[in-house]
Order: structure tokens, then C-alpha cells, then sequence
């Protein structure tokens, strides 16, 4: 038993060493940030019970709270390149801040629509720009540990929000949860100012030549300039993995939509609600990075990603089943989904910032963040419109139909990346089709 002990203890020292200190100030910024995350995991209920909305009219508005997300990710992915991820993230998370203030305040439906999207417009250009960042301050080996640090420290921020949400609305009603929220955006805002000034993240990720270096180049036919490389949206095995990300991720989403909703009408409260994410939260900050750690350097992305999915489909599978048996069968239900996200969240990201050009990864990652807001755009409209006229038994089935053919496709990716690329050239390595 000493001896399992020791080993254990070894893993986690393992799983958390050689990370550079930036990477660990950018996890601080984040375990700030989503330490008020509220707003997300109770507007639906809000919607539906404090402003009395129907609930497809709730899912219209977190389908607006996923446009806007859509447009933030591939916008701000752009924008990282051009002028790099620390402005992005810092004027990201002020705007975001100021907005969730703001939201609190409506209550005209259509009000509710537009701030819903132009919260997530600004928040969600934040994170293909924090990935970005991300893979410019690890080194590529331990670049999957970075991004598990980095979820940690957004679990351990949401194990904290959620719970504090629903304690907040319970006893004071809703409106300081916008509050919380905006605030708390604000200061992980300061934090981030103040602990990470601009430094090399704040220039684009490849300089681009002037006119003068373009002609230089030609006249004398030198290589100096970066090869092109394709766009993210010409690149076929991306559109793949971005659809089949999005299936998988519009039935994990149904937590932060349709799952409450459901739980409240067959009797839950909201801080039974909010307990459930705090377990899920302390499972991911516990467990995740040597579970990473070790996975990483056993099994390939790819085959990781798709058990991970299998988890989330089967424990989503077993919703209708134990919501009627009482607190406990949920809580290993979302033990379950919960290393489900372990296992496929973070390697999302690894794949695509690995086989992205480096000229190009602030405008891959958008593209792959841009399906998580999809996801949360579709997820809504088909959990809240099946679950209106069927309940939500039948919804929560529906999207475990989407989610598996969402695996299916994700299990073709490596066949589809390997038919795009072409072999190399006399000058160099292969590059991607153009």
C-alpha cells in the first residue's frame, strides 16, 4: 500500500512539474475568472422560472448566447494572428464583464437575445486566443499538460461558481448572480494586467512581410518568407473534426441547458443543482492532470478522444434512468460524465494547435471553438424543441443519437488528415495541401 501511495504521489509530481511560471499566472487568471461562473449554468433555469418563459423561448435565448459564441471564436482566432492573444484577452474579459452586469437588468425578450450573444461574442474570443497563448508558453511535449492545467483551473473556478450561484439565488434570488458574474470578469481582468504584462504574446503569432521583403524575396528567390499554408476552412480533415466535435459536445452542453431544467422539474433545488457541477469541478481538479499525464504518454489522441466520448454518450444514456431513483445515482451519473470530458476535452485542443501551421493556429483554434458555440447554439434549440413536445427523456435520447454519430466520424479523422497532406518536397518537410 506505501509503495501504491508512493507511486501515486510520484504521478502527480510528475503531471504538474515543467510547466513554465507563465503558464501557471494564465491558469491563476482563469481559476479567477470562472470562480463566478454563474451565469451559464443557471440562465435557463432563470429564464424559465424567474421571467416565466416558455422553454423553447429559454433555448432561443442560449441559442443567441451560442451565436454570439460562434462568431467570437473564428473572429477572435483571426484577430489573435493579426495582433495577438494578450490584447484579445484582456479586452475579451472586460467587455464580458461589463455585459453579464448589464443582462441582469433585461427582461424584454428580445433584449435578453442580444446581450445573451454580445456576452458570448466577447467572452468566447478569449479562448482561441488563451490557446494560442498557451502554445506559445509551453513546450510542445508538455503542451497537453498546459491545457489540463488550464481546465483544472477553470474546473476548480466552476466547482466554486456554480454552487455560490445557486446558494446566492436561493437565499437572495437571482440579480446578484449577474453581479457575481460580471465582477468577477473584471478582476480576473486586473489580475491578468497585472500579473502577465504584454510581453511576446502581444504581437502577431508570424510577422507578416512588407512589400519591400515580398519583392526582395522574388528577385532573389530566396526562401526567407514562411510557405503558405491552407486556411482553416479549406482544410477537410478540420471541417470533419470540427462537426464531429460539435455532435459530441451539443449532448455534453445539455448540463448547462436542458440537464437543470430537468432536474428542477422532477424536484431537485437549485443548490442540489449546484452541487452536482462542485462534484464534478473537484473530480476534474483531483484527478485530471495526472490522469492527462499518463494518457498522453500511453495512448494516442485520437483512440483517448473517442473512449473519452463513449463515457459522456453512455452517462447521458443513463439520465432518464436515474432521475428517478434519487441524488446519489446522479452523482455517480456525473462522475461518469465527468471523466468522460476528462478524457476528450483536452486532447480537442492538442490535435488541432499540433497539426496547425504556426502561421495559422490562432485561426485553427478559433475554427475548433467556433463548434463548441455552435454546439451550444444547436444543443437548445434541439434539447428545449424535443423536450416540449416530448419531455425531456426523449430530448436528453435525441441528442445521445447526434453525440454517436459525432463518434463515429471522429474515429475517420486520421485517415482524413493523412489523405490531405502531400509528400515533401525537395526544399523541406510536407507541408498541407494549398
Amino acid at each position: 500500500m506505501e509503495a501504491l501511495l508512493r507511486r501515486i504521489l510520484q504521478l502527480y509530481v510528475k503531471s504538474f512539474s515543467g510547466l513554465p511560471r507563465r503558464v501557471w499566472l494564465l491558469s491563476l487568471v482563469m481559476l479567477v475568472n470562472r470562480s463566478g461562473a454563474m451565469v451559464v449554468a443557471f440562465l435557463s433555469v432563470y429564464l424559465i422560472d424567474q421571467r416565466g418563459y416558455a422553454p423553447a423561448d429559454a433555448g432561443y435565448v442560449m441559442a443567441a448566447f451560442g451565436a454570439g459564441g460562434i462568431l467570437g471564436n473564428y473572429c477572435g482566432g483571426l484577430l489573435n494572428d493579426r495582433f495577438g492573444s494578450w490584447h484579445i484577452q484582456l479586452f475579451s474579459m472586460i467587455g464580458a464583464g461589463i455585459l453579464n452586469i448589464i443582462l441582469g437588468q433585461m427582461t424584454e425578450f428580445w433584449s435578453l437575445c442580444l446581450l445573451a450573444f454580445l456576452i458570448s461574442l466577447w467572452a468566447d474570443a478569449f479562448r482561441p486566443a488563451n490557446r494560442a497563448a498557451l502554445a506559445i508558453y509551453a513546450p510542445a511535449e508538455r503542451l497537453t499538460q498546459a491545457y489540463g492545467l488550464q481546465r483544472m483551473a477553470v474546473n476548480l473556478g466552476f466547482s466554486i461558481g456554480p454552487a455560490l450561484g445557486g446558494y446566492l439565488i436561493y437565499t437572495y434570488g437571482f440579480e446578484l448572480m449577474f453581479w457575481a458574474d460580471g465582477l468577477t470578469f473584471l478582476l480576473a481582468a486586473l489580475v491578468f494586467f497585472l500579473a502577465l504584462p504584454a510581453d511576446e504574446t502581444a504581437k502577431p503569432l508570424v510577422e507578416r512581410p512588407s512589400r519591400k521583403q515580398r519583392s526582395m524575396a522574388n528577385v532573389l528567390d530566396a526562401p526567407t518568407l514562411a510557405p503558405a499554408s491552407a486556411p482553416a476552412h479549406q482544410q477537410l480533415w478540420l471541417l470533419a473534426f470540427v462537426v464531429a466535435n460539435m455532435g459530441i459536445i451539443l449532448l455534453f452542453f445539455q448540463l448547462f441547458s436542458t440537464f437543470p431544467v430537468y432536474l428542477k422539474e422532477t424536484g431537485f433545488d437549485e443548490r442540489a443543482i449546484g452541487w452536482l457541477f462542485t462534484i464534478s469541478g473537484v473530480l476534474i481538479v483531483t484527478t485530471e492532470m495526472p490522469i492527462l499525464y499518463a494518457a498522453e504518454r500511453r495512448y494516442r489522441p485520437i483512440p483517448t478522444m473517442l473512449f473519452g466520448a463513449a463515457l459522456i454518450i453512455t452517462a447521458y444514456l443513463t439520465l432518464p434512468w436515474v432521475i428517478t431513483i434519487g441524488y446519489l445515482p446522479l452523482v455517480l451519473m456525473i462522475l461518469l460524465l465527468t471523466m468522460g470530458e476528462i478524457l476528450y476535452m483536452p486532447f480537442t485542443n492538442t490535435y488541432v494547435a499540433r497539426y496547425a501551421p504556426p502561421a495559422r493556429r490562432g485561426e485553427y483554434l478559433g475554427l475548433l471553438s467556433a463548434s463548441y458555440s455552435a454546439a451550444f447554439v444547436l444543443g437548445p434549440l434541439l434539447g428545449f424543441g424535443v423536450a416540449g413536445h416530448y419531455g425531456y427523456g426523449i430530448a436528453t435520447l435525441t441528442c445521445c443519437a447526434v453525440a454517436m454519430v459525432g463518434w463515429a466520424l471522429l474515429s475517420r479523422i486520421n485517415l482524413l488528415r493523412e489523405a490531405s497532406a502531400v509528400p515533401a518536397g525537395p526544399n523541406g518537410p510536407k507541408l498541407l495541401e494549398e
